[in-house]
């Protein structure tokens, strides 16, 4: 009898401890309460960028997927370290994200002596969104009809490139170095601007993200030289690619990404991923993307945590072939 009892118990303790167990995973898998406020996505550069439009178009969905709104926070300035910086500094709640991308998190590292976030320590990557190949493009009216043209135009008398964000820092001094041209670099706090005053003739040409320039070359405004993807952009099937033009070892493409603070609860990581991988296979949002000169690739978290690290890596050693000092 005592035998029996015994054994009674001990199935009764087993039974209360998996039901405990089950009670807990279900907790870790659906954060109770999560969201029931705004969710904010910081966007470190300014509107009508790449990181920018991202933002946008994931949140009209996003919005409606978790039942609350998605308030986009724009924090230009700094080559993006403004806005990163303050979504590091963030409660790691999961209201607070950020629009990462190869300029804030890859090429950054590699341009500041000492920045005020870790990259990869002081976030938790979530999710790739899409890759972006960049565009070499001139004005329209410029007298350079080929890419060896504008190199040969640079060897004769030194051009000005306009860059306005790291990434596209790296890929001009990049260029430079791999096509033995003499071309000096103008910052700008973004692309966009950067587009402007290549329209209004203040500089000479452009490394930009393609979704940045796309509506200008469909005007007729601006003229693609070169594409840094590894094949034709769909849009433009005109434009040579980097590699095709003898520049083999220059296949810079832009990412970006979705990140939140470290220390934000793995369960609501995982949900945002899901969340914004359903969104990323939307028929209506590929199009979307594409539209603009972006590839959608989302990833699982843990893909993105080493993928954000190995970009990091690449990028700095991009900007040390380049011969690019830190600042």
């Amino acid at each position: 009898m005592m035998k029996r009892t015994f054994l009674s118990r001990a199935v009764g303790v087993l039974a209360l401890s998996g039901l405990t167990l089950s009670s807990t995973l279900a907790a870790a898998a659906e954060p109770a309460g999560y969201p029931d406020k705004p969710i904010t996505i910081v966007v470190p550069f300014s509107p009508g960028s790449a990181t920018d439009t991202s933002a946008r178009i994931i949140s009209e969905k996003l919005g409606p997927r978790l039942n609350v709104p998605i308030v986009i926070e724009n924090k230009p300035g700094a080559s993006g370290t403004i806005g990163a910086s303050f979504a590091a500094r963030a409660q790691p709640d999961g209201y607070t994200l950020i629009l990462t991308s190869s300029s804030t998190h890859s090429a950054t590292p590699a341009l500041f002596r000492k920045l005020p976030f870790d990259p990869t320590g002081d976030f938790v990557h979530i999710i790739r969104i899409a890759t972006i190949p960049m565009m070499l493009v001139v004005r329209e009216d410029a007298p350079y009809d080929t890419l060896q043209a504008l190199v040969k135009a640079t060897q004769s008398k030194p051009l000005n490139y306009a860059y306005g964000s790291p990434t596209s820092q790296i890929a001009g001094a990049t260029f430079n170095t791999v096509a033995g041209a003499a071309a000096n670099a103008v910052p700008y706090k973004s692309q966009p601007p950067a587009v402007t005053d290549l329209l209004g003739g203040h500089v000479d040409y452009l490394f930009a993200d393609l979704s940045v320039v796309t509506s200008f070359m469909q005007s007729g405004k601006l003229r693609g030289l070169a594409f840094t993807g590894h094949e034709r952009a769909k849009d433009f099937p005109k434009v040579p690619t980097l590699g095709e033009l003898g520049y083999k070892n220059f296949d810079l493409v832009v990412w970006v990404g979705v990140a939140a603070p470290a220390g934000v609860p793995d369960a609501i990581v995982q949900r945002l991923n899901k969340e914004v991988a359903d969104i990323l296979r939307e028929p209506d949002v590929v199009q979307r993307f594409e539209s603009l000169g972006m590839q959608v690739s989302p990833n699982t978290v843990d893909e993105h945590k080493a993928f954000a690290q190995t970009q990091r890596q690449i990028w700095t050693q991009r900007a040390v072939d380049a011969k690019i000092e830190p600042q």
